[in-house]
């Protein structure tokens, strides 16, 4: 974590920003075509 604190306070936010903002598109994308299950880490009833 403290390459992290030492990265931003060097270098701009926006990366991570980015970064994120893609992880999030991917994972949205993975469930909409159902290659992602939101429910998938729950034990089976």
């Amino acid at each position: 974590m403290h390459w992290f604190m030492k990265f931003i306070s060097t270098k701009s936010f926006m990366p991570f920003v980015w970064y994120r903002i893609a992880l999030g598109v991917v994972i949205i994308a993975l469930v909409g075509t159902g290659a992602l299950s939101p429910d998938a880490g729950e034990p089976a009833h």
